[in-house]
């Protein structure tokens, strides 16, 4: 999981900061040329976005881990 987020934060970065520095660099590897270019913001948007919600879902995913834990151990207690 953690290593989902650190490429989507590589690619973001990638994406957004440099601008049309090292992004224009790698168009080369990836393809399309000066009218494909509009969409890159929107790829870094979609990376972003992407990486929103699979650190929210490993939050959740930890938060019913830990609820999990606490009845099991309330239940445990109680006997």
């Amino acid at each position: 999981m953690k290593k989902a987020l650190i490429a989507m934060a590589v690619m973001f970065m990638l994406v957004v900061f440099p601008g049309g520095g090292i992004w224009s660099l790698l168009s080369n590897l990836v393809g399309g040329g000066v009218s494909e270019t509009y969409l890159y913001p929107i790829y870094g948007g979609i990376v972003l976005l992407a990486g929103l919600i699979v650190g929210c879902a490993d939050l959740i995913l930890d938060e019913i881990k830990s609820l999990k834990e606490e009845i099991k151990n309330a239940k445990n207690s109680d006997s």
